[in-house]
Order: structure tokens, then sequence, then C-alpha cells
């Protein structure tokens, strides 16, 4: 009876230490929508569907996505770089 008690007091601690620790209500309280969708991702990645064709085309897209948004950004520091190695040959030739 006593290892029972024991037991009880140990799981008892131990939840306590993860409720501190995560802070689920806090949480919840702050971004409601966010814990939300924690969970929608969770069930999803748990559920099998990490693997799926859905999963492959949506990540598909967003990669597209993020490329094309990301791609004005990229051209503009490529031309800085590009034009930063064009000026690093000019000034070593005018130096020899």
């Amino acid at each position: 009876m006593k290892s029972k008690a024991k037991a009880t007091v140990h799981v008892e601690k131990v939840r306590g230490v993860l409720r501190e620790t995560f802070d689920i209500e806090g949480r919840l309280k702050r971004s409601p929508y966010g814990m939300v969708a924690g969970a929608l991702g969770m069930g999803f990645v748990l559920g099998g569907g990490l693997f799926t064709r859905l999963t492959a085309r949506i990540f598909g897209a967003g990669l597209r996505i993020g490329l094309m948004a990301a791609l004005p950004i990229l051209e503009t520091q490529i031309a800085q770089v590009l034009a930063g190695s064009k000026l690093n040959a000019k000034e070593k030739e005018t130096d020899q």
C-alpha cells in the first residue's frame, strides 16, 4: 500500500512540474488560436498525415510561394554582391 501512495505522490509532483514548465492554461489564455492551430498540427502529424500526397502538395505550394516572395530580395542582394565584386576588381586594377 505504501508503494501505491508513493507512486501517487510522485505522479502529482511530475504533473506539477509539467504544469509549471509548459503553462498550458496561461498559453491558452494568451493565444487561444495558436493553441488550436498547434493541436490541429499535432493531430495531423500523429494521425499519420505527414507523408501523404496532400502534405507534399501543400509543402510544394508553400515553398513556391515563399521563394516567389523572397525572389526580389535575393535579386537585389545578388546584384549588390556582383556590383561590389566589380568595384573591388576595378579598385585592385587602379592600385597596381
